[in-house]
């Protein structure tokens, strides 16, 4: 006892062998026991050196007997005891434990047993003591859930701990505004920052072949998207980014030609392990410089910061880019070639960025450094500069002769080289001979195809081989003369096919060509050939899942669409989507960032995809567009043809939900870029609104509006970096029950819940002009998305008391002690979409949008300076609110039925949703009256949720 100036305290000491505390304490001894307590009888103990175990916590969770402490339950049988003792480092202490008659151990107490862990990690012995009390069985055993929690109030996990910076991206969008800007165009619409990428259609004009300057009539948009494969570790290993931006735009921009279009704008996306915003800079600053060339705006992008997948210092890059041509201009125009047409061929500037997997490996094979002076090069750059020759912009010297209207097909030669990239512009009866001594086969082929001994097929399918791109033109043509000051001649002619079997594109004299063009670098001619399997790549299977992914994106199909899969290009025809008078593109791209590791871990792939669109859809829905179209990048270490269709029928699924037409996309296997069995997703979207529709209307908006939310399904897609991290230092694992879940789903299978898409739910309401401004809530939360849609001087104020915060959030944030305002800032914490709507409007807006969720949440108030824009009224309550329900038990409902019970599918819904947090599961349902549809519909016992 002490007598304290706050009154008397009791100290108590327990050291029993029975006591709890002795029974945790005691496995960490490593002196001998009994040498300390004969030590202690002789008045020795002073001479004894305790000895605990290094570097190791114990946890111990008792399990009680029921009504224990006020009574106890004797005779329960106990099951599942040597399951747990069997596990490494998990001990099991007996004490109100007895055997009955039949040698079974039973409850003979009230404090019946104690799980005992010893992990390096407090967390993970915490988390594995608590798990072992589920796996030990008696009836009505109760055990602790919180044990060891207040050893962890001191950790406070943020965003920037998982390895994120929000900072430093928002850091990098300072420094490159000016960089976009540099690129403006007639037609740009704002600048970076918005959701979604704005231009104005007929604010462009052209010169058409009658010399005059028109607008476009009858517009179709053509779409790609690519990469620049494995160039990109020759940039990481000379830390040169200057001009890999250039490549990324070419890629796109070229493809986007063979459609006869002119490039209006580009969307990028980055992904890295750590983001150095220097480097990032400096890759963007290439991609200006690409969209300035090809006179393409560059209007935005998403950066992803991705710890978990990316080490520190790699990088993937994925582009983006939409065109415009005349619906009567489109290329090719198959039906019109012709035996006899003329192949007109445009110099590559060295490799481009295809090829560059069997690059690496001859360069790996023969020990060559890219900073060793390459012995092709003119001027004795080394390999490193020379391999990162930018790729070849055709726009400038192309797109006049276009205008003149006699090509009749273009082919840019990347992945596939000359045989595989011209058949996709010829009929099928015709074929094309062309005479490899009519170009210049560069000096960088003859080095690679000696030092590889690549046979010269494999040379003419994986490179450009010194042509960057093919042109049909008739025979007699003279505008493509134009091209000759750049390079351009003729280089062989349409012929007739032999038969159905018989190549399409012969390549004659080519065995003499890059021999000629070898024959300098023999000294370096490997023994064995390598070819481009070798270095990691399989052609094959990306035909196999081109095949099987045609009818999912078939299956998506929407009024203006244009052709499928396997052109350069996805179009589609604009006056089939609706009559817009004065159309602004909308364009938005997004990943689904280290959700990804989930799927991958778990090996479930069929949702990912869903993640992917809603994230892009639900960007451009709030400048008001209407999706129509969308394009996937899906990059890998290895193609798994099995995998790669799953996430693409995720994709699918998206574009279906959200009236998007899935027009195309770019698979990317990159070996020693990605791990096995890992894959990264860009998703790009479309879409269209008229001028005077757009949103937000950040003008009309003023004190008094009302904030009206719209529920999430879960985490959506931001923030998994911080999850991850949560997880870890819980101890807990993708497949272990997650304790918020309502149909006992693991965490894996409630994270990997997919992204609510609101567009079928919002669209309806901006035909009815009720809404004036939207924001999609991502990264940065509440905190940090609405601003972007309010005027100066205007801030909102919400109530967290009107919206739901899901369980998963309580969970992660006492399981990671997260802040409540980085919560805010980095989770959705329950609200997926908001909506500032006039306050007259209130009531039409929530009774529309009545079964999507939506709650009347705050409103617009007055900002005064140095307050947040942005304040959440009573969220500490809530969220606690939210941490309370992951531990509530399980209720068992009866639901009483008057009239039809007509909302009882509503009900059960609701229930077996982890993000209502019912906590409760209907069991019984009663009803006055036979046959109504609330009976039709109850659950049954043992019937699993739908």
């Amino acid at each position: 006892m002490m007598l304290t100036p706050s009154g008397p305290k009791t100290l108590e000491f327990n050291c029993r062998f029975g006591d709890p505390e002795t029974q945790v304490i005691l496995p960490l001894l490593e002196s001998d026991l009994f040498e300390v307590m004969d030590a202690t009888c002789d008045d020795k103990l002073d001479g004894v050196q305790l000895r605990f175990r290094d570097g190791t916590s114990a946890v111990g969770v008792v399990m009680a007997s029921k009504g224990y402490p006020e009574t106890s339950t004797k005779g329960c049988v106990i099951n599942g005891l040597e399951t747990v003792a069997k596990r490494q480092d998990h001990l099991v202490f007996h004490s109100g434990v007895a055997k009955n008659a039949a040698g079974e151990f039973v409850t003979n107490g009230g404090r019946v047993l104690i799980n005992v862990v010893l992990q390096p990690n407090l967390r993970t012995a915490a988390a594995l003591a608590t798990a072992a009390c589920s796996d030990v069985k008696f009836d009505g055993s109760q055990h602790r859930t919180d044990i060891a929690q207040k050893a962890f109030k001191h950790v406070n996990l943020s965003y920037k701990a998982s390895g994120v910076d929000i900072d430093a991206g928002d850091a990098l969008v300072q420094r490159i505004k000016p960089l976009a800007r540099g690129t403006n165009r007639s037609g740009v619409l704002g600048g970076l920052g918005g959701f979604g990428g704005l231009f104005r259609l007929n604010d462009v004009t052209y010169t058409n072949a009658a010399g005059k300057n028109v607008r476009y009539q009858d517009p179709v948009l053509v779409q790609g998207t690519d990469g620049v494969g494995t160039k990109l570790k020759i940039a990481e290993a000379v830390n040169h980014w200057d001009s890999i931006g250039i490549d990324l735009v070419a890629m796109c921009v070229n493809d986007v030609l063979c459609a006869g279009a002119e490039p209006l704008a580009f969307l990028d996306y980055i992904a890295c392990g750590k983001l150095d915003v220097p480097t990032a800079a400096m890759i963007v600053k290439g991609i200006s410089e690409g969209c300035r060339e090809s006179k393409c705006a560059l209007l935005g992008g998403e950066t992803a910061e991705m710890p978990s997948m990316y080490k520190a210092g790699k990088y993937d890059l994925a582009g983006y880019c939409v065109g415009v041509v005349e619906h009567d201009a489109i290329l090719p125009r198959i039906d019109d070639i012709t035996e006899g047409d003329l192949v007109i061929g445009l110099p590559s500037s060295g490799v481009h960025s295809n090829g560059f997997s069997l690059v690496n490996k001859i360069l790996e094979v023969h020990g060559q450094k890219l900073t060793d002076v390459a012995p092709f090069s003119e001027l004795g750059y080394s390999f490193g500069m020379e391999l990162l020759t930018p790729t070849n912009l055709y726009i400038q010297s192309v797109l006049p002769v276009l205008r003149e209207g006699h090509v009749k097909a273009l082919a840019h030669i990347t992945g596939g080289g000359l045989v595989e990239n011209i058949p996709r512009v010829l009929p099928k009866d015709l074929s094309v001979e062309i005479n490899a001594s009519s170009f210049q086969i560069l000096p960088v082929f003859g080095w690679l195809a000696a030092a590889g001994n690549v046979p010269d097929s494999e040379m003419l399918r994986t490179f450009n081989c010194g042509i960057g791109m093919v042109l049909i033109v008739p025979a007699g043509d003279k505008s493509w003369e134009s091209l000759k000051v750049h390079g351009g001649c003729q280089i062989g002619r349409v012929t007739k096919r032999k038969s159905d079997k018989s190549p399409q594109v012969v390549v004659n004299n080519f065995t003499a060509a890059i021999a000629k063009a070898s024959a300098p670098f023999e000294s370096f001619r490997s023994k064995a050939s390598i070819s481009y399997k070798d270095s990691g790549v399989d052609i094959t299977a990306g035909d196999d899942l081109v095949a099987k992914i045609k009818p999912l994106a078939k299956a998506t199909t929407r009024k203006g669409c244009i052709g499928g899969l396997g052109g350069f290009g996805g179009l589609f025809r604009l006056k089939e989507a609706g009559s817009y008078k004065d159309p602004v593109l909308v364009l938005g791209t997004d990943g689904v960032g280290t959700k990804l590791k989930i799927a991958q871990q778990i090996n479930a792939h069929g949702t990912i995809g869903i993640d992917l669109v809603a994230m892009c859809v639900n960007d451009i829905l709030c400048n008001g567009a209407d999706p129509l179209s969308f394009l996937d990048y899906y990059a890998c270490g290895h193609l798994n043809v099995d995998v790669a269709a799953d996430v693409v029928s995720g994709i699918a699924n998206g574009c279906s939900q959200s009236g998007s037409a899935l027009v195309g996309g770019e698979t990317a296997e990159m070996p020693g870029m990605y791990a096995r069995g890992s894959y990264d997703l860009a998703g790009f979207s479309l879409g269209v609104v008229e001028h005077d529709e757009m949103l937000p209307r950040t003008s009309t908006v003023v004190e008094g509006d009302v904030v009206i939310g719209l529920p999430s399904s879960g985490v959506h897609s931001n923030g998994f970096s911080l999850v991850h991290k949560v997880l870890e230092h819980a101890g807990v694992t993708y497949g272990d029950a997650a304790p918020f879940s309502a149909t006992g789903k693991t965490f894996g299978q409630e994270l990997l819940e997919p992204t609510k898409i609101y567009v079928k739910d919002v669209l309806p309401l901006l035909k009815q002009n009720l809404i004036k401004a939207l924001a999609h809530i991502t990264g940065g939360g509440l905190k940090e998305n609405i601003p972007r849609i309010l005027p100066n001087g205007l801030g909102v104020e919400i109530d967290a008391q009107n919206f739901h915060v899901s369980p998963i959030f309580g969970w992660l944030s006492k399981a990671g002690n997260i802040a409540e305002q980085e919560m805010l800032r980095t989770f959705n914490c329950g609200l997926g979409m908001t909506l500032i709507v006039a306050k007259q409007n209130a009531q039409s807006v929530l009774g529309e949008l009545r079964s999507a969720g939506a709650t009347l949440i705050g409103s617009i108030v007055k900002h005064t300076p140095k307050v947040p824009r942005v304040n959440v009224l009573n969220f500490p309550a809530t969220l606690a609110k939210s941490q309370l329900t992951c531990s509530l038990p399980k209720k068992r409902i009866a639901v009483l039925i008057s009239g039809s019970g007509s909302n009882l599918q509503a009900l059960i819904d609701a229930t077996r949703s982890t993000a209502f947090g019912i906590r409760g599961e209907i069991v019984f349902v009663l009803s006055n009256k036979n046959g109504v549809y609330g009976l039709s519909v109850r659950p049954t016992p043992g019937s699993a949720p739908k």
